[in-house]
């Protein structure tokens, strides 16, 4: 009872998640790169975004520091620079934005981060990792039209070793009650007929994640759900299995645990 109480408070003061990157070269860097001015903003303010410092968090807990960490659309390398102050020094990423890859070169050079990056789709990659130990994909996936998680699992799964984790987020079904949902979010106050489509293509509950995971080789270790933000997210860890009775253990994270918020 005390590590599940422990870890649902961790899990929701994300403590120790800022970059410590000066403001002002964060801010020269951008505009020299030519990325979009959100990476700015998500730097900024990463230790707030919990769906992201969480499946972080979890990959640093159960992992070596000699793990082999992969992230499909790994944008400015956030992430990658988080687990690299932690002490991981095998660390790739990907993302088809050549802007993003440069300001990712650039704060790597700042922070003297060694990251591996370059340019492919993460939905279809044509040069994905081998023998992976884990692969990290948070806050993209479920805005591209089109993208589901199972094709996400399916395409990535030959990428991980045996029992290799993938630390993923998805906007939780609960949106769906949301009024608005169906609209993009930052369109609410215009008149309907100047309004987008959701920004969020698919939502799923943690029975539906089961399931896709389980039909794509994967098991749930870990999951949380943070029902207070908008949209509401979860944010799961899965483990790839090569039969339906294979169990493998991490320290800290026993079968079926979860934290809901």
């Amino acid at each position: 009872m005390l590590t599940k109480v422990k870890n649902y408070v961790r899990d929701r003061w994300p403590f120790g998640h800022d970059l410590g990157i000066p403001p002002a070269s964060l801010e020269r860097l951008v505009s020299a790169s030519g990325a979009e001015p959100w990476h700015l903003y998500a730097i900024q303010n990463r230790k707030w975004r919990r769906h992201v410092c969480v499946a972080c968090a979890w990959l640093a807990e159960v992992l070596p520091g000699n793990a082999l960490i992969f992230e499909p659309g790994c944008g400015s390398g956030a992430n990658l620079f988080w687990l690299a102050a932690r002490g991981f020094r095998r660390l790739q990423g990907s993302d088809l934005s050549l802007e993003a890859l440069r300001l990712c070169r650039d704060l790597a050079e700042l922070q003297k981060c060694e990251v591996e990056v370059w340019r492919d789709d993460g939905m279809r990659p044509l040069h994905p990792p081998k023998g992976a130990d884990a692969i990290i994909s948070v806050n993209w996936l479920y805005h591209i039209p089109g993208a589901s998680l199972a094709a996400f699992l399916a395409a990535y799964r030959p990428s991980l070793r045996a029992g290799g984790l993938i630390a993923c987020d998805v906007v939780d079904r609960a949106y769906d009650n949301v009024p608005g949902n169906h609209w993009h979010s930052a369109d609410l106050r215009l008149p309907e007929a100047r309004r987008r489509p959701s920004e969020y293509t698919f939502r799923l509950s943690a029975a539906e994640v089961e399931s896709i995971a389980r039909a794509e080789g994967f098991r749930v270790r870990r999951s949380a759900r943070f029902a207070l933000g908008r949209p509401q997210r979860a944010v799961y860890l899965l483990q790839r299995v090569e039969s339906a009775s294979q169990s493998m253990w991490f320290r800290g994270f026993p079968p079926g645990a979860t934290g809901i918020s």
